[in-house]
């Protein structure tokens, strides 16, 4: 019977501690993506549109479709922490919540409390949680809703319009505040069964993937690619550039890819670990092959 080597005893513990702390300092990298900063700006002008509005008066909204590995959370997120910074004590301008997996109409105010750190939000019948959603939303003025995962609610088909309606009736129409679905395109396969939602969206908000056969995409892509590896760099991940930003490299990246930020991501990390546990100080074609072997296929992408 075999007897694995205990880590502590073995080069391979050192090894493991210094991958470790690389992918530790990889993680806390940020680098700027245009099109994320986009939606940020174009989610501030949803709310500075509702404002002076006659108290009551139905609001509008936004909706921001695209496939999986776009960046649409990481960005709203970020919206949300720009709103928050000129907030009043007790304020909270942004409800950033996740459709439940439950697919109910009853889940959709649960996750609004929920989001607004209400205590019990699953507690009383759907008119009760609605009612303690709303009140509690006016009392923190917010200013925008952004209902994330939209396309969870295309789980079960009968419930989909139900719970756009829902949204649409108790917070849009009731005048609470403009409302920004988020999602995957069975997101906007929901909004588009129900006509008289998706006209009062005013915006129509783009973070599609990056394409290949766009100049302009190309060029948002090399740049990108190009300061990830200066940050790898200066964040001490790696010692030397690994020139991701070369068409020799950048474009077969692309293909991998699909152009999604969170692949293009997750593929450099799994490089980066590949270099630094055989020894290498940068990212070579191998360890670019080896990531999408380990992280692409087995997920099907």
């Amino acid at each position: 019977m075999s007897t694995p080597t205990p880590l502590g005893t073995s080069d391979r513990a050192a090894a493991a501690l210094r991958i470790g702390q690389a992918k530790q300092k990889f993680d806390a990298i940020r680098v700027d993506y245009p099109p994320q900063t986009e939606v940020i700006a174009r989610l501030a002008e949803v709310c500075h549109a509702a404002e002076g509005r006659p108290p009551g008066s139905p609001c509008g909204g936004a909706m921001l479709v695209a496939p999986h590995g776009c960046g649409k959370t990481e960005a709203v997120t970020a919206f949300r922490h720009f709103m928050e910074r000129e907030a009043g004590p007790g304020e909270q301008p942004v409800v950033h919540c996740t459709i439940s997996a439950a697919g109910t109409t009853d889940s959709v105010p649960s996750s609004i409390l929920l989001a607004m750190g209400v205590a019990r939000p699953d507690t009383g019948n759907e008119k009760s949680r609605w009612a303690r959603a709303v009140a509690e939303a006016q009392r923190r003025k917010v200013r925008i809703f952004v209902i994330d995962e939209f396309n969870r609610a295309a789980r079960r088909d009968r419930m989909s319009g139900p719970i756009a309606t829902s949204i649409r009736e108790r917070i849009m129409d009731a005048g609470v505040a403009p409302v920004a679905f988020v999602g995957s395109e069975d997101a906007g396969y929901v909004l588009a069964k129900v006509p008289e939602l998706m006209e009062r969206l005013d915006d129509d908000i783009d973070l599609s993937p990056m394409s290949w056969d766009s100049a302009g995409d190309r060029l948002l892509f090399n740049d990108f690619v190009s300061d990830l590896d200066q940050a790898m760099v200066d964040a001490g991940v790696l010692s030397c550039l690994s020139h991701l930003g070369d068409p020799a490299i950048a474009e077969p990246l692309w293909q991998a890819s699909s152009g999604r930020v969170r692949r293009i991501i997750k593929i450099v990390r799994a490089a980066m670990a590949s270099a630094l546990h055989d020894g290498r100080h940068a990212i070579d074609h191998d360890d670019l092959r080896h990531a999408v072997d380990s992280y692409c296929l087995p997920r099907g992408f």
